[in-house]
């Protein structure tokens, strides 16, 4: 099976995954799942990784999301779900979005449990939240969304790459943090 055929299967899988049977399917195999990972060890290593402090408080850090759930705003273009290596581009949320105004693009996870609180998948009140008590300094002025995607070249080419013009936007806007959240 070619790679464009893989590619519909499992955007046909995800699909399913998402109906109501896929979600009972799923919470059914996690235990099995969970109980089959048990016996296995980890691996072990005498290096320690390498590991850079964080020095500033985080009550003085400004904070974004970054995901790859393939949220986007209800006007903006959905990710292209179809392309068989996936999009590579990224959508801009606001600060203080409405929730409401979200939608799920990526088909490779149930929405059942995002549909119902989007902050399972994209936190974004809580990080509100976290400001407005004082636990961080600030929200950064937008978020970031990736849909699937395997086009690397794309996202880490130093030119063009998406990752770099993500880094340059979170730096431009001064993030010290970012809470990343996968799809």
């Amino acid at each position: 099976m070619g790679l464009f055929e893989r590619m519909d299967v499992w955007a046909r899988l995800g699909r399913l995954m998402n109906s109501p049977f896929g979600v009972r399917f799923l919470s059914a195999l996690r235990g099995l799942v969970e109980k089959a990972a048990r016996p296995v060890a980890a691996g072990k290593s005498d290096e320690r990784p390498a590991f850079t402090p964080f020095a500033k408080d985080l009550r003085e850090a400004r904070v974004s999301l970054v995901t790859t759930t393939g949220i986007h705003l209800d006007d903006q273009e959905p990710f292209d779900t179809a392309a068989a290596l996936g999009d590579s581009t990224f959508r801009a949320i606001p600060r203080d979005v409405d929730v409401s105004c979200l939608r799920i693009a990526h088909t490779h996870y149930p929405h059942e449990r995002a549909l119902r609180d989007i902050n399972v998948i994209f936190p974004v009140e809580r990080l509100r939240e976290l400001e407005r008590e004082g636990a961080i300094g600030s929200v950064g002025a937008y978020h970031y969304s990736f849909g699937f995607d395997l086009h690397v070249k794309e996202l880490v080419d130093p030119d063009h790459g998406t990752a770099h013009e993500l880094a340059r936007r979170l730096r431009d806007d001064r993030v010290d943090v970012v809470l990343f959240t996968p799809g």
